[in-house]
């Protein structure tokens, strides 16, 4: 990654120091800051506090006169990059949160925010950037995604068992959301392994609904135009009941008693052809 240098002299950044505008800044945060000046080309680092050597590895007399991209890296996200330039741009105080690196190269999760302050003294305006390390809480969220989406997978298992067939035990309560869940699974799983038959259990369903039959007649008419067979099994009287106040006729769908049953007409069938 290029990086402008900009020329700025030890005097210059005595003078920040002494700056009651910095010492403010300072007195307010705990975190990593630093001051940058738009007025000079690249809008350079001035002053940057002892919070954010710590938090990047980097000395203030290292990264003096560079602009703050050398924190960027391969996985910056460049849309988050592209809110950030545009709301320095427009002078604007912006809050973001953004994959940085540290002096010996490894990542870490930086809540940033910019403000920009003018300084009437000066007559000029600068951009004050505080840093907080939040990969801990980031690292969390994405162990927390990975366990819901875990999570959904496991609602809607589909258990291969046999060379060309497989079984979806549906267990508990079965909303609208899983029910998408299991047309999109099944698709995606009938496409990569080829089945000729899926057998949906029911057995295990808390409560029969108009959702659920409205979900078995899509699963139905999905597997047929895959070139796919469904069977049915763990009906009870109530699903037959709220299939017909529903008006969906499942009369084409073969059902059995138990997977025994299932498996069992699946095989002679085989047999047959």
């Amino acid at each position: 990654m290029e990086l402008f240098i900009m020329k700025v002299n030890k005097e210059q950044f005595r003078r920040m120091k002494r700056n009651e505008f910095v010492r403010t800044a300072i007195e307010y945060v705990d975190t990593g800051v630093v001051i940058t000046d738009p007025e000079l080309p690249d809008n350079p680092i001035v002053y940057a506090n002892e919070g954010f050597e710590k938090l990047t590895g980097y000395t203030s007399e290292e990264i003096l006169g560079f602009n703050c991209r050398f924190l960027q890296g391969e996985d910056t996200d460049p849309g988050t990059i592209a809110q950030l330039r545009d709301a320095i741009n427009k002078e604007n105080k912006v809050k973001i949160e953004i994959k940085n690196y540290r002096k010996n190269g490894q990542y870490f999760w930086n809540e940033l925010q910019i403000y920009p302050v003018h300084i009437e003294s000066e007559n000029q305006t600068y951009f004050v950037g505080v840093q907080q390390d939040i990969t801990k809480r980031k690292e969390a969220e994405e162990r927390s995604e990975h366990y819901l989406d875990e999570v959904k997978r496991l609602s809607t298992p589909i258990v291969p068992i046999d060379r060309n067939v497989s079984i979806v035990p549906l267990v508990g309560k079965i909303d609208e959301e899983r029910i998408e869940l299991l047309l999109h699974n099944v698709s995606s799983h009938i496409q990569k392994s080829g089945d000729e038959f899926l057998i949906l259990d029911l057995s295990g369903v808390s409560h029969f609904t108009s959702e659920l039959h409205k979900g078995v007649y899509q699963l139905h008419q999905l597997i047929k135009l895959m070139g796919a067979e469904l069977r049915i099994t763990g009906i009870r009287p109530d699903f037959v009941l709220e299939g017909i106040q529903a008006d969906f006729s499942l009369s084409s769908v073969k059902s059995f008693p138990s997977v025994k049953h299932a498996l069992k007409n699946i095989d002679d069938s085989s047999s047959i052809n």
